[in-house]
């Protein structure tokens, strides 16, 4: 048997980490002295300190590795699996910026830092009808409310909109209407008025459309408009087939002449 100091060296990880896992269940010592209240760990322990660490090398949460300390093979693969999908696309993000970076730099070198690839128009829209669902979600979860509406079974005849209900910007509550475009009329759809718009197109990734919606409300305040409904985008390719920096948004700010 190995006393806890002996462990923690083995480990490399300190006392306290040891009594934390303890205290919480991840990793109890095989023995406690009842009388001065020392632990002692067996040599088979390391294995599952091993399995531990490697787990937090991983990205692994405590609760998530404690649930899957004792875990059969495949379920801990398919865990793994996950994760490695989390860390790729976290690791394509990052080398996005780094190329958004380099860009910048470069459009510094010019004088061109900071203006936007943005077309603005003023456009007049006709009225259409669309099938629509609207929630208040977090943003993360946009894509499930999108599986929502293209399961209703109604035609899609054109791009899907995201219309913006909430008066601010809240990343965990956002009340959106998610819609598109269909002859078909049903209690799932409705007109979606048209009328006076300053029409903005967005070219790239989503995670850069403030960008575009800063620039418009500029440009709207700049040029005598004033909003009086709540924004909405167009979404002209599909994300899951078209490289983010292919990706055209259109977005329509309904206004009127000041």
């Amino acid at each position: 048997m190995l006393s806890i100091g002996e462990f923690s060296k083995l480990c490399m990880v300190t006392t306290k980490t040891l009594r934390h896992y303890d205290s919480i269940g991840l990793l109890k010592p095989r023995e406690l002295n009842n009388e001065n209240g020392y632990r002692y760990y067996s040599v088979g322990q390391l294995g599952t300190m091993q399995k531990i660490l490697r787990l937090k090398e991983y990205g692994f949460s405590l609760d998530e590795i404690k649930a899957l300390i004792d875990a059969d093979d495949d379920r801990l693969s398919n865990a793994m699996k996950e994760k490695l999908a989390v860390h790729t696309l976290y690791l394509e993000q990052e080398k996005q910026r780094l190329q958004r970076l380099k860009n910048d730099i470069e459009d510094l070198r010019k004088g061109d830092f900071m203006k936007q690839q943005l077309q603005i128009s003023v456009v007049e829209t006709a009225p259409v009808n669309i099938a629509s669902i609207r929630d208040t979600i977090a943003v993360k979860d946009f894509s499930d409310i999108m599986q929502r509406l293209f399961s209703c079974g109604l035609p899609c005849e054109g791009p899907p909109i995201a219309i913006y209900h909430s008066p601010e910007f809240n990343p965990e509550s956002t009340d959106v209407e998610v819609g598109f475009p269909t002859s078909v009329k049903s209690g799932q759809t409705r007109m979606l008025e048209g009328g006076l718009c300053v029409k903005g197109v967005h070219y790239g990734d989503y995670s850069l459309l403030h960008e575009s919606y800063m620039a418009m409300g500029k440009w709207i305040e700049e040029n005598g408009y004033e909003i009086v409904n709540p924004p909405y985008e167009k979404y002209i390719n599909d994300p899951d087939n078209t490289p983010k920096q292919d990706l055209i948004t259109e977005i329509y700010f309904p206004v009127e002449k000041i």
